[in-house]
């Protein structure tokens, strides 16, 4: 009984710790990162769908601070990879403070 209890506890701890490390927050420039993105998309996105969509855009920063979009994520395939097409490799103005290469998450609001 004794055992069941410990290897629970361990399971539980693995899992609370590997949580915090798998938290997907962008550093201090998060506003001013999510402003010059939202620009490179432009106001005027081409949609088909009538509401408004969530898209959650995961890039990595390579060594030119160039945007790499590794996936786009929304209800409307159009519209992932009309995004990914206006992101994916343009230069950004803001420095990150972080690692090169650190996988970032980040959710757009697109209004129709």
């Amino acid at each position: 009984m004794k055992l069941l209890f410990n290897s629970l506890l361990i399971t539980v701890v693995l899992f609370l710790s590997i949580g915090t490390f798998a938290n997907d927050n962008l550093p201090k420039a998060t506003n001013v990162l999510h402003s010059e993105i939202v620009e490179l998309i432009g106001k005027r996105v081409p949609m088909e769908s009538k509401e408004n969509l969530l898209v959650r855009v995961s890039f990595v920063l390579n060594n030119q601070n160039e945007l790499v979009i590794l996936d786009v994520i929304s209800k409307d395939d159009d519209l992932n990879s009309y995004i990914k097409n206006k992101l994916n490799y343009k230069k950004l103005s803001t420095k990150i403070e972080g690692k090169k290469q650190e996988i970032y998450t980040l959710p757009i609001k697109v209004n129709q």
